[in-house]
């Protein structure tokens, strides 16, 4: 249909419609195609922000069973040997 025309002849007004309408496909499916690269580039970055989330709330989960365990030996405890024991001077 473009070789017609190059060549100076005239389009039949159908052949124009098909021309028109054909780059106008070509643009739709070049605005989806970049759509979706858009899409997937968005949705690489979420992955990469869900998985650094995953590593920092293990590593608190991890610090918080250690400071439980640490609070556990750290907590003041009552002594009660030697307080009914009678002590001898």
């Amino acid at each position: 249909m473009e070789a017609h025309f190059r060549r100076g002849q005239k389009k039949s007004p159908e052949e124009a419609n098909q021309m028109l309408q054909m780059q106008a496909w070509q643009k739709e499916v070049k605005h989806a195609r970049q759509g979706q690269r858009d899409a997937e580039s968005k949705l690489s970055s979420l992955e990469a922000e869900v998985q650094k989330m995953r590593v920092e709330m293990a590593a608190m989960k991890r610090d918080a069973e250690h400071y439980s365990r640490q609070s556990h030996y750290l907590t003041p405890k009552p002594i009660f040997y030697g307080f009914f024991k009678e002590e001898k001077c």
